[in-house]
């Protein structure tokens, strides 16, 4: 039984896994299969972005950059509630996990996108490691759950994930940066309070607007705008569906309240400063026009 806070930050998190689904499958619908690497591009580089951002704090902070300590605050796909998992091995080298049950991969399942969802599984724990390792550092992914099989075969029913770091692929001064051994004074690292979920579903929000309108720019121009723009409107009316039934099922009477509980994003852009960093490539007009105008009229929130 989940908690009625657990229950809003589940909502969040399936917020987010639809704005992927929505705007991917309009850059796939919109600019056929070469949309594909758009779609791949900006879920890498989303990651390696994130990757780097923690491996520059860790060493402001004196703190080894290994296997070990990029998990040891979670980054693993999600930290739903409701996902599942086992590490079978954690060294400063190797982690190897199995994920047993996931919300996205449900959720994408349900809509019958599982390509989508192998895009996704299959770009982002690869772009966390690669950026968080520069690039020395590998993963292999060897069962999905969004895993679809068309030869009459069982569809996987778990994830399985293998990263591997090792010292011998460094140079001198990153291997003393990354692994213990060298380093005999050097003291564990405890990792810090996790940060606030909402917080990390919000900057995920506005970075996959982002990094998708970002990419179908680049590949496609005028056409990869306009699939992102088709992705956001599609969302619009499909979030404003699942929050009157949320609503509904929670017995919710103050809907700006139920909001700030369950949607992730904020419904003012120019309060967010998050736009600031993350608004460029017309990032931020999209999401406003496609996406928050039709949203707050169906909401009757305007």
């Amino acid at each position: 039984m989940n908690t009625i806070h657990e229950i809003g930050l589940q909502n969040q998190q399936d917020f987010w896994a639809m704005l992927y689904m929505y705007v991917g499958r309009s850059i796939l619908d919109v600019c056929g299969r070469r949309g594909e690497k758009a779609v791949r591009l900006a879920v890498r580089e989303m990651a390696r972005e994130k990757g780097k951002k923690l491996a520059s704090s860790y060493r402001e902070q004196g703190v080894k950059t290994n296997l070990e300590t990029l998990f040891a605050g979670g980054n693993h796909c999600s930290d739903d509630p409701r996902v599942r998992m086992e590490v079978l091995r954690q060294d400063e080298d190797i982690r190897i996990w199995e994920i047993y049950t996931c919300p996205m991969a449900s959720l994408w399942l349900d809509a019958g996108q599982a390509g989508l969802g192998n895009m996704y599984c299959e770009e982002n724990q690869h772009g966390l490691v690669e950026g968080f390792t520069g690039g020395v550092g590998q993963l292999n992914l060897t069962k999905k759950l969004t895993c679809h099989r068309t030869n009459g075969c069982r569809a996987d029913n778990y994830c399985r994930f293998s990263s591997y770091y090792r010292a011998a692929n460094c140079g001198g001064e990153q291997c003393k940066a990354s692994f213990t051994a060298p380093d005999e004074e050097y003291q564990p690292y405890v990792p810090e309070e996790p940060a606030n979920g909402r917080e990390t579903i919000r900057e995920k929000c506005v970075q996959t607007v982002y990094y998708m309108t970002k990419a179908a720019r680049d590949l496609f121009g005028e056409e990869g705008l306009c699939a992102v723009a088709l992705g956001l409107k599609a969302l619009a009316s499909s979030a404003a569906e699942l929050v009157l039934h949320n609503e509904d099922a929670t017995l919710s009477a103050d809907r700006p309240a139920f909001l700030a509980a369950n949607i992730p994003v904020s419904l003012d852009p120019a309060a967010d400063p998050l736009w600031e960093d993350y608004g460029g490539y017309g990032a931020r007009e999209l999401f406003e026009i496609n996406f928050l105008e039709p949203f707050k009229r169906a909401l009757d929130l305007q």
